[in-house]
């Protein structure tokens, strides 16, 4: 990640632009099947009461792929992070959700293995990517059906 930084800070300061997105990028930011939303996502392992705050974290992702497509060392930031929640939330989580959990336990299990376990790789953080995007990065990968909870 820190090489990554170091590059996105080079093309940003000669103005090193591209025009489309990295292969990785656009696989997670299109549908991977048949669609099940979110809302059915959550519901189904009894968190509904997340749907409200996972959709509007899931557009806030949305917003910083558009805000950083025009790099492609900020496209690899974000894949990589992307494929790092996606893993993360399949080896540490969903095994404890689908035992079924309060609200209070999701969100603790998101804090302490995904939060943290993202911010440990965020390096000098020039995307300004902080807990709801990465919170955001998880229900996007859902949103999407990249991730299944159950």
């Amino acid at each position: 990640m820190d090489l990554l930084v170091d590059v996105y800070k080079e093309e940003v300061r000669n103005g090193a632009e591209v025009h489309s997105l990295i292969d990785e990028l656009l696989h997670y930011n299109s549908q991977k099947y048949e669609i099940r939303n979110l809302e059915t996502k959550l519901a189904e392992v009894n968190l509904g009461e997340l749907v409200a705050e996972a959709e509007e974290l899931k557009q806030l992702i949305s917003m910083l792929i558009m805000k950083n497509q025009n790099f492609k060392s900020a496209q690899k930031m974000i894949a990589l992070l992307l494929d790092e929640v996606a893993s993360v939330f399949n080896c540490k989580i969903k095994p404890l959700i689908t035992c079924g959990v309060t609200k209070l336990v999701a969100e603790q299990l998101i804090a302490q293995h995904l939060e943290a376990e993202i911010r440990k790789n965020l390096g000098e953080n020039v995307l300004d990517i902080y807990n709801r995007q990465i919170k955001g990065m998880l229900y996007f990968l859902t949103g999407n059906c990249h991730l299944e909870w159950k």
